[in-house]
């Protein structure tokens, strides 16, 4: 349906060719015409029986815009202008070509994908029975793209020899995902048989970034008009009709700023991935690993233990969509609680698991405070529901999510009114603030709404699994090597975290 609509939008075409017989050749004069969208004249001498005598020049004009209305139907768009002012001489068998193409100020988006080229001008010119490319290049975000090589188009099995070149670009800007690349390709073989892609492309920044609210599932309806084949079927036939297969062979390579955010999820990846197989059926090897990472819940930041993100699947509704696989864990009385972040970018699943099996609230409780769900104060209790209803989806609300982005902090949480503090006595509510003011270095503060002290913390990341911690408080005068079960008033210690 949407193909048959999309080609009706597209201007009449109009054709008129007039041929004159002189023996063994015809003179032809024709013009093409669709309104001002596109024109072409064409002139010369064509041999009748393959012999040599070939002489036609063709000159025109084409507004790429014109392929909008098919384009459109698939959430892209081309503007621009392409002219071409071409001379065939030799035979029908083996053309020589000479002239040219340009190409001037076009732009191409793929608004689905992100995918957008802007100011692309080049200039192609004929060679024998190829087009050479003299230059063609493109901005891609503040970065460009150039490509060099040849086309046979008179050449048998149209051979294609062509060299791709991408350096600070951006040819992919969405909600979803964002990346900005060095690229150094080769495109060689035949488009009516096998072409092989190969080289490396270099991920200099990357943002996948995780929607905050998740879509609900809605089912795709295909309607099918009488007499028109299922979607299905017509690109089985496109399939069997053009057989170019697209072999690959391609290294992703990330050093770091690779980072995946969003709902909670706040982490930087590096890594390498080996793409094989073809473009029609991909095998990705590699992926990209945690080098540092945390969830926000309720306010509270867990610390990622491992992170990996690949791009083994087309996920849900997308072509790009990486596959997340995330974990949090946190050790309390000999039991372990786990936060696990997984499925597509677009739509993650996140899910709570201990060793041993414990209910959801009690797995959610010992992540958010350490303790047991039986153990939580009134103000524990509703950060908890907080928790819950923020992660299931039931509501956006979370009041200390958004106060502690209104005052620009990293960190911002309540404490629990229950357990003991150091003297013995029962221990009030707590609130604690703060911020990383540079890379790896912590500052916060910690107020006791019971009025028993003041504390105040610098944390530094020594190394990945080293941290120097000081505390100095109002609250006691306890020093030397602090672990996070303490509730020291004033120390100085250096915390060990192994990571698996």
């Amino acid at each position: 349906m949407g193909g048959s609509l999309a080609v009706a939008s597209v201007p009449p075409l109009g054709l008129t060719l007039n041929a004159t017989l002189n023996g063994n050749t015809a003179s032809v004069r024709g013009h093409a015409h669709a309104g001002s969208k596109f024109d072409l004249s064409t002139t010369g001498t064509v041999p009748l029986h393959g012999r040599s005598g070939l002489d036609v020049m063709a000159d025109g004009a084409l507004d790429l815009s014109l392929a909008n209305g098919v384009l459109g139907a698939q959430g892209r768009q081309a503007l621009g202008q392409a002219r071409m002012g071409l001379r065939l001489q030799g035979s029908l068998a083996t053309p020589r070509v000479s002239g040219a193409v340009t190409l001037e100020k076009a732009d191409f988006q793929d608004f689905a994908a992100g995918v957008h080229l802007s100011d692309i001008n080049g200039r192609l010119v004929g060679n024998e029975g190829r087009l050479v490319i003299q230059s063609l290049t493109a901005k891609a975000g503040s970065g460009t793209v150039e490509a060099s090589g040849a086309i046979g188009i008179a050449e048998p099995g149209l051979p294609i020899d062509m060299k791709l070149m991408a350096r600070n670009a951006r040819p992919i800007a969405s909600d979803l995902l964002t990346a900005v690349l060095d690229a150094d390709l080769s495109v060689r073989g035949q488009a009516r048989g096998r072409m092989d892609v190969v080289g490396s492309v270099t991920l200099k920044d990357v943002e996948v970034n995780i929607p905050n609210s998740l879509p609900t599932s809605v089912a795709r309806l295909d309607v099918i008009r009488p007499g028109e084949k299922p979607e299905q079927e017509e690109e089985a036939r496109a399939a069997s009709v053009h057989k170019t297969v697209i072999a690959l062979s391609l290294d992703l390579i990330s050093p770091g700023r690779f980072f995946v955010r969003g709902h909670g999820l706040d982490a930087e990846m590096a890594g390498r991935l080996k793409i094989t197989g073809t473009a029609q059926a991909p095998q990705v090897g590699g992926g990209f690993t945690l080098k540092r990472g945390n969830f926000n819940l309720a306010g509270i930041s867990l610390n990622f233990t491992k992170g990996r993100v690949a791009f083994n699947g087309s996920g849900v509704g997308h072509k790009l969509d990486p596959t997340l696989d995330f974990q949090a864990d946190r050790v309390v009385n000999g039991e372990t609680a786990m936060l696990k972040v997984g499925g597509y970018a677009s739509s993650p699943k996140i899910t709570f698991e201990s060793l041993p099996p414990q209910p959801q609230d009690q797995v959610l409780a010992m992540l958010l405070f350490g303790t047991d769900a039986r153990s939580l104060s009134s103000t524990q209790m509703v950060e908890l529901g907080a928790a819950v209803a923020t992660l299931t989806g039931l509501t956006p609300f979370d009041p200390m999510g958004t106060l502690r982005k209104t005052l620009h902090l990293d960190r911002l949480t309540i404490g629990g009114g229950n357990g003991s503090n150091a003297n013995g006595s029962g221990g009030g509510a707590s609130v604690e603030a703060g911020k990383y003011v540079m890379k790896g270095v912590y500052v916060g503060a910690k107020q006791a709404t019971s009025g028993s002290g003041t504390q105040a913390q610098v944390q530094v990341d020594l190394t990945k699994s080293l941290k120097l911690n000081t505390t100095v408080g109002t609250g006691g005068n306890v020093t030397g090597f602090t672990t996070p079960e303490n509730d020291p008033g004033s120390s100085v210690g250096i915390l060990w975290q192994h990571r698996y």
